[in-house]
């Protein structure tokens, strides 16, 4: 059995009853040198007891058993802990038992080295958990300072938009949505916009003071959101000046808004006076050429229109699209303020 000193490891061989039919090298060097005919002669007392009521009932009933632990007696006489492996095999038609002994020392070394090993790895999971812990507290911390960061220019967006006094849009408000209508619109739509003056405004100021012009400001800002659709911008342009966009609305609808607008505006009251406003009116019909003036021709041809207002009495509507020709000399009063829209591709 030439193979048997192949084997790295101390290697018995007997039959069914224990008899020794060999032994390699590994094995000789590791216990008594005297042969025996019985394998209990390798082994203490207490361990031949251990083989007669445990291993040898194990084996013959399974075949083999593994990782049991013994001793054997070493040549000077010393226990030898070992694990043992048994197999019953048969070859060349004689059933024969194969035992193989690792030394438990070396074992143990083995053993204290994996869980040394096992011992880090958990140490080294339990850090990998605390780390992601940490990660996942600073990805919330990030994610809420987003938020944070979010609804902050958000609230900086709307401040941008919005008139402080009387939370109506402003100028930038309606330059932005009458930009997006032009760039969604289709050809020749229609959009109108009415500019709306406060008659005799500086009065209501001069006589009960400017808290009651604002008090009164912010009581119109209200009659004009009630007067409108809800698809329509309500903006202040300034002072007492407010404009209103009429997105695909032409000349009479813009009429009948106008006329909503000044039924609503009786309501509001200063002194037991009714407030009254002049309204200008411009219409235009969405033209390629004219996107980037489509803004600037609508705020000053309904400039035009509110001058003609208030120069025909004040408490009126003016359409631009229906005034008789200006004089030759003729000069539209300017608009304080410049707009352009953006030429979409």
């Amino acid at each position: 059995m030439f193979y048997l000193e192949r084997l790295p490891c101390p290697v018995l061989i007997t039959n069914c009853n224990g008899h020794v039919q060999h032994t390699n090298q590994d094995f000789k060097r590791l216990v008594k040198p005297e042969d025996g005919d019985n394998m209990d002669h390798y082994f203490p007392p207490a361990c031949r007891i251990f083989l007669q009521t445990h291993a040898w009932p194990l084996l013959l009933k399974n075949g083999e058993f593994n990782e049991l632990y013994m001793q054997l007696l070493a040549t000077d006489g010393q226990l030898i802990p070992v694990m043992t492996n048994a197999r019953i095999s048969d070859v060349e038609g004689k059933r024969i038992v194969i035992w193989l002994f690792f030394v438990a020392k070396e074992r143990q070394r083995f053993e204290a080295a994996l869980l040394k090993a096992r011992h880090d790895a958990q140490e080294t999971a339990i850090k990998l958990a605390e780390v992601n812990t940490e990660l996942k507290h600073a990805n919330a911390q990030l994610s809420q300072y987003a938020t944070e960061a979010r609804t902050e220019a958000d609230q900086f967006a709307h401040l941008s938009l919005t008139d402080p006094l009387t939370g109506l849009g402003n100028r930038r408000a309606l330059s932005l949505n009458i930009e997006q209508w032009v760039h969604c619109a289709s050809g020749e739509s229609t959009g109108s916009l009415l500019l709306i003056d406060i008659d005799f405004f500086k009065q209501v100021n001069d006589r009960f003071g400017h808290a009651e012009g604002d008090k009164t400001l912010r009581k119109l800002a209200q009659q004009l959101l009630d007067s409108v659709r809800s698809q329509d911008t309500v903006i202040r342009h300034g002072g007492e000046e407010f404009a209103v966009w009429l997105p695909n609305s032409d000349k009479e609808g813009a009429k009948l808004t106008a006329k909503r607008v000044h039924d609503h505006i009786s309501r509001v009251q200063v002194a037991g006076q009714h407030i009254t406003v002049s309204i200008g009116i411009s219409s235009r019909a969405l033209n390629e050429k004219e996107t980037e003036t489509f803004l600037e021709q609508l705020l000053a041809q309904a400039d035009t229109a509110l001058y003609q207002a208030k120069a025909h009495g004040r408490n009126r509507t003016v359409c631009f699209s229906e005034l008789e020709p200006p004089p030759f000399n003729y000069k539209p009063r300017l608009v304080n303020t410049i707009y352009s829209v953006r030429k979409m591709t």
